[in-house]
C-alpha cells in the first residue's frame, strides 16, 4: 500500500467567513491536535450493520473552518483496515491557521490632505497585497483537501480490488482481513505521547487479522495511550463494546457518523484554543 503524505492549510470553498490571521512563528510554536482515523471498509457488512460509511470531502469541512478560525493546527492521519497492518501506508494532511500576517491598517484622517493621501495609496496596495496572499492560500488547500481525500478513496478502492481477487483465487470463501489491534498499534505510536490527541475509530472493532490469532483480551496502556481520545463512529453502538475496549480508561464519544466526529474534534480544538475550558464527553 503506497505511503501518502500532503500537506496544506486551509480550504477555500470550505470557509467561513475570514480566519484570524496568526503570526507564522506563533503556529509553529503550537502543539497541533493530531487525529487518527482508522477507516474499516474491509466488508459491505460494516456499512449494513454498523451505518459504516468512507471518509468524504464534505465531512472535512466543520474541521476545516475550524482551525482557520482559531490558532490550533490539526494533523489529521488516515489508515485504511486490511489483513495486515504492519506495511500500511497513511495519508496524512496538516491544516494550519492563515500565517500571512493582520490585513493592514487603515491610515487615520488625523493629517495634512497630501500625507493622508499618500498613505492610503499605500493603504491599497498593501490591501491588495493581503487579500492575494488569503485568496491563494485558500485556492492551495482547497486542492490539497481534495488530493487527500482522493487519495484516501484511491486506497480504498486498491484494498476493495485485492480482497476480491483474493476471494476469487478461495472461490468465495471469505478470509480474516481486518487487522484492528495493528492498526491501532500504528496509531498509538504516530499519535506519540504528549498533546491532545484523537483516535476516530470508523470501524467495527472486531480484530479478525490475516497473520496472526484474533485478539480476544482487553488493550492494555501499553498498546494505547490512556490519554487519548477516542471517537467510535457507527449507528449500531455495538462497536464500543467490543473486548478490545473493556476496561480502558480512555475518554470515550459516539458520533453516528464521521461529519459528527469531526464536530466532536472542533470541541477539543476550542478547549485548545481556550485553554480554560474542556471538551465534554458525548
Amino acid at each position: 500500500m503506497k505511503h501518502v503524505i500532503l500537506l496544506a492549510a486551509s480550504t477555500a470553498s470550505l470557509l467561513v467567513g475570514y480566519p484570524t490571521p496568526v503570526a507564522a512563528s506563533e503556529i509553529q510554536t503550537i502543539e497541533p491536535v493530531r487525529v487518527f482515523i482508522i477507516d474499516d471498509q474491509s466488508g459491505e457488512e460494516l456499512r449494513a450493520k454498523h451505518g459504516i460509511q468512507p471518509l468524504q470531502v464534505d465531512d472535512l469541512i466543520v474541521l476545516v473552518n475550524s482551525v482557520l478560525l482559531g490558532t490550533t493546527p490539526v494533523q489529521l492521519v488516515h489508515q485504511a483496515v486490511d489483513e495486515d497492518a504492519t506495511d500500511n501506508g497513511i495519508a496524512q494532511m496538516v491544516f494550519k491557521p492563515f500565517a500571512g500576517g493582520r490585513p493592514p491598517a487603515a491610515p487615520k484622517p488625523n493629517m495634512p490632505l497630501r500625507q493622508f493621501a499618500e498613505m492610503a495609496k499605500q493603504f491599497q496596495s498593501e490591501r491588495a497585497i493581503w487579500q492575494q496572499k488569503i485568496a491563494t492560500y485558500r485556492k492551495d488547500v482547497e486542492l490539497a483537501a481534495q488530493a487527500f481525500v482522493q487519495s484516501v478513496g484511491e486506497t480504498q478502492m486498491e484494498v476493495a480490488q485485492r480482497f476480491d481477487s483474493i476471494l476469487e483465487v478461495r472461490n468465495g470463501i471469505d478470509f480474516n482481513r481486518s487487522d484492528i489491534v495493528g492498526c491501532i498499534t500504528s496509531a498509538n505510536r504516530i499519535l506519540g505521547d504528549t498533546g491532545r490527541r484523537v483516535l476516530i475509530l470508523n470501524t467495527d472493532a472486531d480484530d479478525l487479522p490475516g497473520k496472526r490469532p484474533p485478539r480476544r483480551t482487553p488493550l492494555t496502556a501499553a498498546d494505547l495511550d490512556p490519554a487519548v481520545t477516542l471517537i467510535f463512529v457507527n449507528t449500531s453502538r455495538l462497536p464500543e463494546q467490543s473486548v478490545l475496549f473493556a476496561g480502558v480508561k480512555n475518554p470515550i464519544q459516539h458520533a453516528d457518523s464521521i461529519k459528527d466526529a469531526m464536530a466532536l474534534v472542533v470541541d477539543i480544538l476550542g478547549s485548545s484554543n481556550n485553554p480554560g475550558s474542556t471538551a465534554s464527553a458525548r
